[in-house]
């Protein structure tokens, strides 16, 4: 059987190799995670979440050295980054299992590692430009064991040619850039009838108005726009 899973190509990171991940305990969720889930409509078991906080652990751990996020306290890594990804688990009740998810400018981790922590049915590409970055999702993914998550250290543009084009049920993104420049590299990945899961801020709907000729150019049909405890993600389909 061909394995899923994808090593990332490390030749350009000889120069620098990443430091090795520490060995540091999971994070513990705050006591009021699970009522927080519950108000977001997602149960995980146990283990899902100890995975995570393994995660957010490295995260942390491995994000002076890296600069992988702004975040830098537990609470605010189980808030603004695990409880903000969770938020579009029901959002993907619809891919059925076996099916494929790409997170587009994965930077640390959120939302795509926690999707496929929380989704280990689906197969989970992750597209990071920044070589460093991308080394840190790769050590991560094989120091959790997730056989399922693929990582490319490239450019979401490069790749939007490749064999990749139209092979994904849903693609997702936060924090990357305005919706007008950020279609083109998301949309030409998700297929005919695929979706578009872009987690966005308070300015949402003004980016929608300022991306209504993209969205056209690209036959993206905007669906609807969820709140979640940190911000909002736009839902939009992807036409023919």
């Amino acid at each position: 059987m061909t394995p899923r899973y994808k090593p990332l190509a490390m030749s350009t990171l000889a120069a620098r190799p990443l430091p090795a991940l520490p060995s540091v305990p999971p994070l513990p969720p705050p006591s009021d995670f699970g009522a927080r889930l519950a108000e977001l409509g997602v149960s995980l078991p146990a283990e899902t979440l100890e995975r995570v906080g393994a995660y957010l652990a490295l995260l942390l751990a491995m994000n002076e050295q890296l600069n992988l996020t702004a975040i830098t306290d537990p609470e605010g890594a189980w808030t603004r980054h695990a409880l903000d990804a969770f938020a579009l688990v029901p959002l993907l009740a619809q891919v059925p299992a076996g099916g494929r998810l790409l997170d587009v400018g994965s930077g640390g981790g959120v939302p795509g590692l926690v999707l496929a922590i929380a989704r280990p049915d689906l197969q989970v590409t992750l597209i990071e430009a920044t070589q460093k970055k991308a080394a840190f999702l790769e050590a991560v993914v094989k120091a959790l064991g997730l056989e399922w998550v693929s990582v490319l250290a490239e450019r979401a543009e490069q790749l939007a040619t490749t064999s990749l084009a139209r092979s994904f049920d849903v693609v997702t993104a936060r924090a990357v850039a305005k919706l007008a420049q950020l279609l083109p590299w998301t949309a030409p990945f998700a297929r005919r009838g695929g979706a578009l899961l872009l987690v966005k801020g308070a300015r949402a709907d003004a980016e929608l108005d300022e991306a209504r000729r993209v969205l056209a150019r690209f036959r993206c049909q905007h669906e609807r726009t969820v709140q979640t405890p940190t911000g909002r993600v736009v839902v939009l389909t992807v036409g023919g």
